[in-house]
């Protein structure tokens, strides 16, 4: 080597083999993620509806111990069987499951009018301030302003199921046993429903629009 001179330094570029290696992780890498994120998403909904259905329960829990009883209504939730997966293929409004949840948010919030806030006329104790967002109800907005609930939204746009037909169930029978001690407990009450829990079904149909119950999520 001729004395002052540097030898070029190696040359530090990619071969082209190794560019199509990067490139193949990177697109597989790519392709797992894909794959991967609906699963993922799925789960963390059915984690947030989980989370909702326990807010909503305390907030049940406090209305009966005002009012001596949860939200019943022989229309509204006593008609609708948590049971009956039919009636889960269609959640949306006017609905069976949405005219449940709408009576739910009227008698949990106070809104009696479903304007989505709580007018001077209107003195109903509102038993979860902080759950009834614009973000967990569903319904027509203005200006980015919700003007009109039609019901609670569950984590994947669908109306949360609400149901005392177990508890219509129960009453009906408690009903029979005052005046016989041996009358047996009906399978169904007097609307042809029976629910599962004595007290209020409350679930989430977690984004399912074929009856499959096994991908619910609900408080039985």
């Amino acid at each position: 080597m001729i004395p002052g001179m540097r030898r070029p330094p190696h040359s530090a570029a990619f071969s082209l083999i190794e560019m199509i290696m990067v490139m193949a992780v990177i697109i597989l890498l790519v392709g797992i993620v894909l794959l991967v994120y609906p699963t993922v998403q799925r789960n963390m909904a059915k984690a947030k509806a989980s989370t909702d259905i326990r807010s909503l329960t305390g907030a049940l829990e406090a209305y009966k111990t005002d009012n001596g009883g949860y939200p019943q209504d022989p229309t509204k939730t006593d008609s609708l069987d948590a049971r009956d997966t039919a009636a889960s293929q269609s959640t949306g409004v006017g609905s069976k499951y949405a005219i449940s949840s709408l009576y739910l948010y009227e008698c949990l919030s106070g809104d009696t009018n479903d304007n989505g806030v709580i007018d001077a006329n209107e003195t109903g104790k509102n038993y979860a301030p902080d759950f009834f967002k614009p973000a967990r109800l569903f319904g027509p907005m203005v200006n980015g302003r919700l003007t009109s609930v039609q019901y609670i939204k569950d984590p994947f746009g669908n109306s949360y199921g609400y149901s005392t037909a177990g508890l219509l169930l129960e009453q009906e029978y408690q009903a029979q046993m005052a005046t016989n001690s041996n009358a047996p407990r009906p399978v169904t009450n007097s609307k042809g429903t029976r629910g599962y829990n004595p007290t209020f079904d409350l679930w989430s149909t977690g984004g399912d629009t074929t009856g499959n119950s096994n991908r619910w999520v609900k408080n039985w």
